[in-house]
């Protein structure tokens, strides 16, 4: 018994080629810290957490969490080709297009829909400078090229987050003629892809006398895509050995890279912060960290999928999979939760700039009522909204293709 218990901490934990234990965790932490930042701008609460008189600074996770951006898009790249990594290797067809395609459009549509009209009628139409300007905002967003121009990216009136989404759909467009070139030459697709996004970032970008709407754009994401993609495949290739799946010291190793992956993403976000304030400098920052950030990232995804049970587990437990279900619609509507919740004064508060006045207890009420309010409307239009909607659409799709199909 006793020796049972001294190999319980090093167990290897669960391999499962359709379902990566890490991968909800890795997207839960990723949104908190993304949406962290956008209520330190608000609050400018020192992020600073006292754990049994441990004080752990989290500056730069928080201050630099703007970053972590870059690692959902590098979860996406990862999910997107693992069925097309795991066709390859099963000698299977390949995924449905059609059924592809109506996956993300049912995943993502719903929801953005919703938050783009909502916002676009009760607080956007108020404070365009022309129609114009509206338009070019409302129908930027509604066909997910806002990112492309200036008054629906930088001059938008709905929420600026949601430019992840235009760089997200414009990849699903071709997502499916990248993965079919990814299996067939991994390293000549994942070269290429790399050289695209590092000619765009470093040549064109970088000649630019104003970046603000060129540097988040789809090329400039492409080798954080690719990151994503050469992870999977590896993932996959590496499952069908089953000394990793089974090996108490593989796990042991796998847990040391997560380890080590989570250091080198402290140590990157750390030195992003500490960045002199001037805009081009920081988004010059994020262009230089982008590749090595989501490699990172990627080495996390692997190494997580082999690590010990216990690191698994904290990745992935029912909590997790409640946050990690609710995070999609969390990132669409946090940082409009929290400039309502400052716009109303809610809490009251004295100063006319409360956070560079340091007020408090605001700073923590507001912090704290930012995060619960966000995460009650996410939870809400997940189950209210998004998952009815999903299950109508999804019944009526099934319905015309056996129609279409007789």
């Amino acid at each position: 018994m006793k020796i049972d218990a001294l190999r319980r901490p090093f167990a290897p934990g669960t391999y499962d080629r359709r379902y990566v234990p890490v991968a909800d965790g890795f997207r839960v932490l990723c949104v908190l810290f993304v949406g962290w930042f956008h209520i330190w701008q608000q609050s400018w609460l020192n992020p600073m957490l006292e754990i049994g008189g441990l004080r752990l600074d989290l500056s730069g996770p928080v201050r630099a969490g703007y970053m972590l951006v870059d690692m959902m898009i590098l979860l996406s790249g990862f999910l997107l080709f693992l069925p097309y990594a795991r066709s390859r290797e099963d000698g299977e067809p390949l995924p449905d297009l059609r059924a592809y395609y109506t996956r993300r459009a049912l995943r993502i549509l719903p929801s953005y829909y919703l938050c783009v009209l909502i916002t676009f009628f009760l607080y956007g139409l108020r404070g365009y400078s022309s129609v114009r300007s509206m338009l070019l905002d409302l129908i930027g967003h509604l066909t997910f090229t806002h990112n492309q121009f200036y008054e629906s990216y930088i001059g938008t009136r709905l929420p600026g987050v949601l430019w992840t989404l235009a760089v997200e759909v414009q990849f699903y467009l071709i997502a499916p003629l990248i993965g079919r070139a990814f299996i067939r030459r991994p390293f000549v697709t994942y070269a290429c892809m790399t050289a695209a996004a590092f000619f765009y970032r470093f040549v064109y970008v970088a000649g630019l006398s104003d970046s603000s709407l060129y540097f988040n754009r789809l090329p400039a994401m492409l080798d954080v895509y690719a990151n994503g993609m050469l992870a999977a495949w590896a993932f996959v290739r590496l499952g069908k050995r089953k000394r990793l799946r089974t090996s108490a010291l593989a796990g042991c190793l796998g847990t040391l890279v997560c380890i080590l992956a989570i250091w080198g993403v402290y140590r990157i976000t750390s030195v992003q912060y500490r960045i002199p304030n001037g805009y081009q400098a920081i988004r010059w920052g994020q262009m230089i960290y982008r590749f090595p950030l989501t490699a990172l990232g990627a080495l996390f995804l692997i190494g997580g999928s082999f690590a010990s049970a216990w690191f698994q587990f904290l990745f992935s437990n029912r909590a997790v999979r409640f946050l990690a279900g609710i995070s999609y619609n969390f990132y669409i509507w946090h940082a409009h939760v929290a400039l309502r919740l400052r716009a109303w004064h809610i809490p009251p508060y004295e100063s006319e700039m409360p956070q560079s006045a340091g007020e408090q207890p605001w700073q923590q009420l507001y912090t704290y009522l930012c995060f619960i309010a966000a995460l009650a409307v996410a939870a809400a239009v997940t189950y209210l909204w998004e998952r009815p909607m999903n299950r109508t659409l999804s019944r009526l799709y099934e319905k015309r293709r056996r129609f279409g199909s007789k």
